[in-house]
């Protein structure tokens, strides 16, 4: 969805990491960026928004008895692809 230029800017701290993926890393011995690219950490859908739509976003999301979190931000990069933080 990132064009050339723009990466996305992830948060380790914007949500909670479901228990499940701290044991497989634990236990696994996975390094944490292998654990961002293979499960994504729990994070499902992901929407990229403007920053401006963001808390109406998040409140309809809710409203139709969803979990929304605002994961981060989209950044200029050498290259399109994700950052955690």
């Amino acid at each position: 969805m990132l064009p050339e230029g723009i990466a996305a800017k992830v948060l380790k701290d914007s949500y909670e990491v479901p228990a499940i993926f701290k044991m497989l890393q634990t236990d696994g011995r996975i390094a944490e960026e292998m654990m961002y690219n293979t499960y994504n950490m729990g994070i499902g859908m992901v929407l990229a928004v403007d920053p401006a739509d963001a808390d109406a976003t998040v409140k309809a999301i809710e409203v139709a008895g969803e979990t929304a979190y605002v994961l981060g931000e989209a950044i200029a990069a050498d290259a399109k692809g994700v950052v955690i933080c």
